[in-house]
């Protein structure tokens, strides 16, 4: 019997509805894996399969329409979605970002037959499934009729925040909360408040819509109630959907009473909010919610609602990075355990970074949370909770946090430590039996080294790594254990370190750089060379004298920062230097060209969005970058460094030349592939290929697992 008793125990909801186990499987599907279908695509679907099989017992998956809620686009349009089928006039296309959310048109019938197939494939492993949906109004017409951009216009000249050119590039849709416009005035904003008409009309159109989608076999809808009328900065109407949260919140009690007087009782509704919100979703309000009124809320609306979902404080919160959090502290332990002695009885689930089998099962057994909440876990390992079954055997692959399966990033999303996820459909034919178990030599031990070791071993090959330092883990071995935000990496590089004995990869040669002649006297079918990148130093006059070091002599330990430390480059490794540095008390300045750090880190929810940056004088603000947190560290961007010396930068900023003096110069000129030292191995075996890092297409350990793992299905 495994040990996860309360994991694997039913929940029984108070409307009878039994839920197979306490975990539940949150809206993160992958709806970057759509095309231009107007259609749930075959993709998707079995995309929601996998993690029915993997054992949530309850999942949610976005409406990509009108009635979209939160992920899914809101205020699409249905003929927009004819349009962009037929490709008419009416609709570009082609004005579209690369990665936009896709858009279902729901007014034929037969969309609901694959709406139904999802619902289907769920029910088919006893998953209950919701479809996370919002009310939608008319053009020009809000619930609460303030508008954010004109009561609270972006601060202006706070480099904390991110840029207007960066958020144009990348996130298009929120350049409207940016842009200043025209305003409105207060009685153009209340005229823009939909009538007491439209919010009955708004109701019923969405109960309408809740009605097809239980005639498709679901079980209930999901809702972000957070946004919703809730805030109280923007929710300016003077009637009865407006001022204390009774009344702020009537919208959505009148929402879920006629959902449950017309779908009935066993309808299910899920309620979904962060526990307090004292700035609004995204930081850009001076006041949202308290949590007293996030537990008057909820008492308000328990009658009516089935399941509360309980995420962290706002903004980003939620977003569980390394960067913004830490393992096993979950804020929303404390909103959960606050509700239930307020005299809250609904079931109560909690959403945000759980990924410690052992932590649920002791959350679980204190008998507070009802449900925990864990999209990623499941992307990160498929088999999560049969793994957890297996009494040690088996040990899931820990999330990394680096949140790059949620939103757009550098074409097709996954997960970097499952190279699988996204990709299931495609599987069959990428996937094929393997022949006679091979000999293969796999050269370096870094992460990609290791994984693929570890993939060639599961399909049945003999595996030998040569490693020429004395351990295993390539530059994430020194690094990961260093710099706060890289925990997640540690905890996956000691997973993965003990998952090569569990595959049977006993043969790793340590202090070994593997000598061609040799390799190939030994016989070996296959090689696999992942000999990883060197740090480069820019081309800046005086970069390349001694004393001034490279970010790897930080976590080398080759010196030893002085009080005053100054970068030049804004990647991310040297970002993550800086924020290291900057963890140790050092004073940090960091050059760089370019608007932002870590450009090409940059991604929904990512390290450029993983705090809320209040201004205290407006009393709001908005999302700020990773190293935000760190006083002490003072990006200058838009400037070029000219000239290095051990202790002077001297850089370039607007036609105005200016030194600062360092104790510490850093300087970071990006990474250099090893790809002649993989090519030494190329007559070595009659397969080789050359993997990781070391190939220069090969940016990130998403594509390194990925390709990785696709070239061992060659063998």
């Amino acid at each position: 019997m495994s040990k996860y008793k309360n994991v694997f125990k039913p929940c029984v909801l108070k409307n009878g509805t039994i839920l197979k186990n306490r975990i539940a499987y949150p809206n993160a599907q992958q709806s970057f894996m759509s095309g231009p279908e107007n259609f749930p695509p075959e993709s998707l679907i079995e995309d929601t399969a996998i993690f029915a099989r993997s054992g949530a017992s309850l999942m949610s998956f976005g409406h990509f329409g009108s009635h979209g809620g939160g992920a899914a686009p809101r205020g699409a349009n249905e003929a927009v979605a004819k349009a962009k089928l037929t490709y008419g006039l009416e609709y570009d296309y082609r004005r579209e970002r690369v990665g936009s959310n896709p858009v279902y048109d729901y007014s034929i019938p037969r969309t609901y037959n694959y709406v139904g197939q999802v619902a289907a494939v769920a029910h088919m492993y006893g998953t209950k499934v919701l479809v996370k949906v919002g009310a939608s109004f008319p053009k020009g017409v809000s619930l609460e009729g303030g508008d954010p951009k004109t009561l609270f216009p972006a601060p202006d000249g706070d480099d904390r925040l991110a840029t207007l050119n960066e958020i144009v590039e990348y996130i298009p849709q929120v350049v409207s909360w940016l842009s200043k416009g025209k305003g409105l005035s207060m009685e153009q904003m209340k005229s823009n408040a939909a009538t007491k008409e439209q919010i009955q009309d708004a109701i019923d159109d969405l109960v309408e819509l809740c009605r097809s989608y239980q005639k498709a076999g679901w079980d209930g809808i999901s809702i972000r109630a957070d946004r919703w009328g809730l805030d109280s900065s923007t929710n300016i109407r003077d009637d009865e959907y407006g001022g204390e949260i009774e009344g702020r919140g009537r919208f959505q009690l009148e929402l879920f009473t006629k959902i449950k007087e017309y779908c009935g009782p066993d309808f299910l509704i899920e309620v979904v909010m962060m526990g307090e919100s004292p700035h609004g979703h995204d930081g850009q309000l001076p006041a949202g919610y308290t949590e007293e009124e996030f537990i008057r809320f909820m008492k308000m609306v328990e009658d009516v609602s089935d399941i509360v979902e309980i995420r962290e404080l706002g903004g980003t919160g939620y977003q569980c990075l390394g960067y913004n959090s830490l393992l096993n502290e979950h804020p929303s332990l404390g909103y959960a355990k606050h509700l239930r002695q307020a005299g809250y009885k609904g079931t109560i689930a909690v959403n945000g970074g759980f990924n410690d089998p052992d932590e649920m099962e002791q959350i679980l057994s204190e008998g507070i949370v009802d449900l925990i909440s864990t999209g990623r876990t499941f992307r990160a390992e498929p088999d999560f909770m049969a793994k957890l079954r297996s009494n040690g055997q088996e040990e899931f692959t820990p999330c990394l946090r680096c949140n790059k399966c949620h939103g757009f990033h550098e074409g097709v999303c996954g997960c970097s430590v499952n190279p699988k996820d996204a990709m299931h459909h495609r599987l069959p034919a990428i996937i094929k039996p393997p022949g006679k178990p091979k000999k293969v030599a796999i050269i370096g031990g870094g992460p990609v080294g290791l994984r693929t070791a570890c993939f060639a071993a599961e399909r049945g090959h003999s595996v030998t790594i040569f490693e020429k330092d004395g351990k295993l883990g390539g530059k994430a071995a020194y690094y990961a254990g260093l710099y706060p935000a890289q925990w997640p990496m540690k905890r996956y590089l000691d997973w993965l370190i003990d998952e090569l004995s569990r595959r049977g990869v006993t043969d790793i040669r340590l202090n070994t750089e593997a000598d061609p002649l040799s390799i190939a006297k030994e016989g070996f079918d296959a090689l696999l060379a992942a000999t990883g990148s060197r740090e480069k130093r820019p081309p800046i006059e005086g970069a390349d004298q001694e004393g001034v070091w490279l970010d790897e002599d930080v976590y080398l330990g080759n010196v030893e920062p002085g009080e005053k430390v100054v970068i030049v480059g804004g990647g991310s490794v040297a970002s993550e230097t800086a924020m290291y540095l900057a963890s140790l008390g050092k004073d940090v300045i960091i050059i760089t060209r370019q608007e932002v750090l870590m450009k090409g880190e940059f991604r929904m929810h990512g390290p450029h969005m993983s705090f809320q940056v209040i201004n205290e004088e407006l009393g709001y603000g908005g999302t700020g970058g990773a190293w935000t947190k760190y006083e002490n560290l003072k990006p200058i961007y838009h400037a070029t460094a000219t000239k290095v010396t051990p202790t002077q930068v001297t850089y370039l900023k607007e036609g105005v030349e200016t030194t600062i003096d360092a104790d510490t110069v850093i300087v970071s000129g990006g990474y250099t592939p090893c790809a002649e030292e993989a090519l030494k191995y190329a007559d070595c075996t009659d397969e080789f290929y050359i993997i990781g890092d070391a190939d220069k297409n090969c940016t990130s350990l998403l594509e390194g697992n990925r390709r990785g793992f696709g070239k061992v299905c060659l063998l």
